[in-house]
C-alpha cells in the first residue's frame, strides 16, 4: 500500500500502550515508514462516513462560540 499523504511505503503495525491505572490498549493499524503517517481502520471508516456525508457536525445545545474582548480565541459560554 501507498501512504495517502506522501505515497511512500505503508506497514501494517500492531500499537500499544497505556498502563495498568488507567487500563492498556491495543489496535492495528499502518504506519508511513517514509513520513511517520498512522492511520487505522476506525479512522478510514469515519472518514469514508465524511466523505457520504452522513455524518456532520453537531453542535452541543446550550453552548456558542464566542469571540473573548481579548483577541480572536473562542470560548465557550452557555445561551
Amino acid at each position: 500500500m501507498k501512504c495517502e499523504r506522501c505515497n511512500g511505503l505503508v506497514m501494517a503495525v500492531s500499537f500499544v500502550g497505556g498502563d495498568d491505572m488507567c487500563g492498556a490498549w491495543e489496535y492495528d493499524g499502518l504506519k508511513c515508514l517514509n513520513c511517520g503517517h498512522i492511520t487505522d481502520p476506525l479512522l478510514m471508516k469515519n472518514r469514508k462516513v465524511l466523505v457520504q456525508g452522513v455524518a456532520g457536525h453537531q453542535p452541543t445545545p446550550g453552548l456558542v462560540a464566542r469571540l473573548d474582548p481579548q483577541g480572536s480565541n473562542a470560548a465557550l459560554g452557555s445561551r
